[in-house]
């Protein structure tokens, strides 16, 4: 049997650091993250497999030349970053600076505390309606794209990371596919005692007219604590689950965008630049919130910032800037770049609250999930898309809200999903999602094994299968064909469903 890679890392550890767990060395230590050297994959488009275990080998190769180095036993308490080509350790400044001497070693900093979620921006406790669809919603035109072409974010895991989620909040029954604490709580059970995670989720997809995306699901790694603060060891590894929630290369359970209402007032900082990097190399599209340093004249901050992350500025109901969304220009080795890339809505947002109920909340955390709902719409029209697409389409559709073309303050546009869902639609048929169901079933068993009910794949089905009744015959039959010929036995017993679905239809009009 294949060895995990955390037990190879925790062999490497004992190599390393000889009778550690036993003897603690009376020097005081730190926690460090040692970064080596980017070794990119040359094979272009790898599948789920590929690219992970290329990460993990990578950093087991970096790492391998370390334990002739450092001899001084003591608690290593090491922690494999792969994601990042990485890892974390507890040690002494003299030997760390013996690790960053070495030639494959990039950079070496210290793990430090720090708050990335800000503070509450009115916040308050509401009471509304929940068969009301929310301003908010509506004004990205998420209820248009539900009506008119039956996509509610079906089949699409989207991946969050913050605060928690409350898991017993009845606008999530059903949606949440997975679940892990990197807290020093490590709650096994779906929980969030701030809210914020709670309020993004419900933003994303929950029900009771809150989520831009209810038909989507959710994994949720909980990385922050009650004041939004962790340290960036530990944000790392949140971010490493989310490329394999399973621990299993060889199944593909990532998600396929994943939601980052957190950053740094710092436009600079490339600690998160190698880890996101590889998220878009995996194919998973990263949306982050611009900050909340607008009102002091703060520009876009990290990771938002990075030219490969999605930044999203927040709007007011009369479509205006919020007054603390940060703004851009950025640059990046002297080049400007422009930032932020959309805008959605961000100002008194109406969402789930902890413990059940609505809250109101602002900032542009509340932008960042309405533009990740839209991103699960538009990945049910064509699961195909690249970021590269996905993005372009998105901003080419904006409603340009500022200063002509993309600027430094709603950066595209405010982001529409119906008129992205259109759009799409003209260049893409229903062949793609019968192929994405396929994917599905695989992803589903993996992240959540056998249930009673389906809560990934059944509801996909039901969207292909009303989706294929709304097709006429000529395009039902190239459709068909195309199933026939390319799909595989669960695309072809879903066809099968389909016809069967449009005669019946046809016989009781």
């Amino acid at each position: 049997m294949r060895k995990s890679f955390a037990v190879l890392c925790f062999a490497l550890a004992t190599a390393l650091f000889p009778g550690y767990s036993a003897v603690a060395d009376e020097s005081s230590t730190s926690r460090y993250i040692v970064r080596f050297e980017s070794e990119g994959l040359k094979i272009k488009n790898p599948d789920h497999e590929t690219f992970v275990s290329h990460l993990q080998q990578n950093l087991r190769k970096n790492m391998a030349g370390l334990p002739g180095i450092v001899k001084s036993p003591m608690k290593a308490n090491v922690t494999p970053l792969w994601i990042a080509n990485s890892f974390a350790i507890d040690a002494t400044e003299a030997q760390i600076e013996k690790i960053a001497r070495l030639p494959n070693v990039a950079e070496v900093v210290r793990s430090e505390y720090r708050i990335y979620v800000d503070k509450d921006i009115n916040k308050k406790a509401v009471k509304a309606d929940p068969a009301v669809i929310q301003w908010s919603v509506q004004k990205v035109r998420a209820p248009e794209v539900w009506q008119n072409f039956r996509i509610d974010g079906a089949g699409v895991v989207v991946g969050v990371l913050d605060t928690g989620i409350d898991g017993k909040h009845p606008a999530f029954e059903g949606k949440l596919l997975a679940f892990k604490d990197f807290t020093l709580d490590a709650s096994p059970e779906p929980t969030d005692t701030q809210g914020h995670g709670t309020h993004v989720c419900g933003s994303i997809a929950g029900s009771q007219g809150v989520g831009v995306a209810p038909g989507a699901r959710l994994i949720v790694g909980r990385v922050f604590d009650n004041k939004g603060g962790t340290t960036e060891d530990v944000l790392l590894a949140g971010m490493q689950w989310m490329l394999d929630p399973d621990g299993m290369p060889e199944t593909s359970d990532s998600p396929k965008l994943i939601n980052n209402s957190w950053g740094s007032n710092d436009s600079t900082s490339k600690t998160f630049w190698v880890a996101v990097e590889n998220w878009v190399q995996a194919g998973i599209l990263p949306v982050f919130a611009a900050g909340n340093n607008g009102m002091w004249g703060g520009k876009v901050g990290t990771p938002a910032a990075f030219p490969h992350s999605w930044a999203v500025a927040a709007t007011t109901q009369t479509d205006a800037l919020a007054y603390f969304s940060s703004q851009g220009p950025v640059a990046w080795d002297g080049a400007p770049l422009m930032k932020p890339d959309v805008a959605a809505p961000g100002d008194k947002i109406i969402s789930c609250a902890i413990g059940g109920g609505l809250v109101s909340n602002s900032g542009t955390s509340m932008a960042c999930p309405h533009v990740a709902g839209v991103a699960a719409l538009m990945y049910q029209a064509d699961p195909t898309l690249t970021i590269e697409q996905a993005r372009l389409i998105a901003e080419e559709t904006a409603k340009d809200l500022g200063a002509a073309g993309k600027d430094g303050k709603f950066g595209s546009g405010l982001i529409d999903s119906y008129k992205i869902v259109e759009k799409i639609l003209q260049n893409s048929g229903l062949a793609s999602a019968f192929a994405a169901y396929e994917s599905v079933i695989h992803t589903e068993k993996a992240l959540v094994g056998m249930q009673p009910v389906s809560p990934l794949a059944a509801p996909l089905a039901r969207s292909i299968i009303e989706r294929s009744c709304t097709l006429d015959d000529g395009q039902f039959r190239a459709l068909a064909i195309s199933v026939a010929q390319n799909g595989g036995e669960a695309s072809q017993a879903l066809l099968k469903e389909a016809t069967s679905t449009r005669l019946a239809r046809e016989i009781h009009r």
